[in-house]
């Protein structure tokens, strides 16, 4: 959406919270957004679900909680998003003392409803009709990992025995990257071998010494400048968006901080969204 002067506008923004950290995003086949926000000082992780068109916040400061009591899953704070699929959104929590994942959680995230839980398997890839789980269990005294395939709607087995190795790696070399899946386009830090990203920055005017992210989408190309201060020696993050050789779209990310945060923005289904303050998600309509 452009406004009377030719410019981007401003479709909505979300405000995570005081001290809050916008930490993951993910998409829904429905059309909604879930994210993760982390509160460093209390050591405690939430997830929201908004609607991308509207704005509307579905569900904010939503804590997993274990399967079969009411504690918080992964102590409050290990926990993530795995994937989406359909309307739903996956989650897991880590195993304690260690980063491996443990456990799915089934949820339906415009209510907050765990359509179901699972707290002996763990997520390996979404094949988008079913998913590659794992079972760790112990046999002699020795682990062992079983590989499975579960109904993502139902959490129930397709697989009446295990995988064996080779029909795993087979599955694997199928499976489609989680951005692509989703449709959902990274920025690239620019260096020397990138010719495209390059010349559209060399199109805009910006020097090949400046150091900065990009996404070159048809006409648009969106970058992210990292400049540091020489007296300070602290960081200002920019967002820009050129249609072009026009400047559409100008805001600033972060300024005044130690280190430059990266890939704080993305653009999905002709939106981008970025992380302003690390507390702020904005969404600017493309088209």
């Amino acid at each position: 959406m452009k406004n009377n002067h030719g410019q981007l506008s401003l479709r909505w923004q979300y405000n995570a919270g005081s001290g809050a950290l916008v930490w993951q995003l993910m998409f829904t086949e429905t059309g909604d957004l879930i994210g993760q926000k982390r509160f460093a000082a209390d050591r405690k992780t939430c997830f929201f679900c908004i609607d991308t068109v509207t704005g509307k916040v579905f569900l904010n400061d939503y804590l997993l909680m274990e399967h079969v009591s009411s504690d918080a899953a992964g102590e409050g704070w290990f926990t993530g998003l795995e994937t989406t699929n359909k309307h739903l959104g996956y989650c897991y929590a880590c195993q304690p003392q260690s980063p491996e994942h443990k456990g799915i959680w089934a949820i339906d995230f415009r209510t907050g409803r765990v359509v179901w839980s699972r707290p002996d398997i763990g997520f390996v890839a979404n094949l988008n009709d079913k998913f590659l789980v794992s079972h760790s269990s112990v046999f002699g005294g020795f682990p062992e990992r079983q590989f499975l395939l579960v109904d993502p709607l139902t959490g129930n087995d397709i697989s009446l025995s295990g995988l064996d190795g080779a029909q795993v790696n087979a599955i694997r070399e199928d499976v489609v990257q989680e951005e692509v899946r989703q449709k959902v386009i990274l920025p690239e830090v620019v260096t020397e071998g990138m010719a495209e990203e390059r010349r559209a920055l060399q199109r805009v005017g910006i020097s090949e010494t400046v150091r900065c992210e990009c996404i070159v989408q048809g006409m648009l190309t969106v970058v992210a400048l990292h400049e540091q201060a020489e007296l300070s020696g602290t960081w200002h993050s920019f967002l820009n968006v050129w249609h072009k050789d026009r400047l559409v779209y100008v805001d600033a990310m972060e300024k005044g901080v130690d280190t430059p945060s990266f890939n704080n923005f993305l653009i999905q289904s002709d939106n981008l969204y970025y992380i302003k303050g690390r507390e702020e998600l904005l969404c600017v309509a493309l088209s």
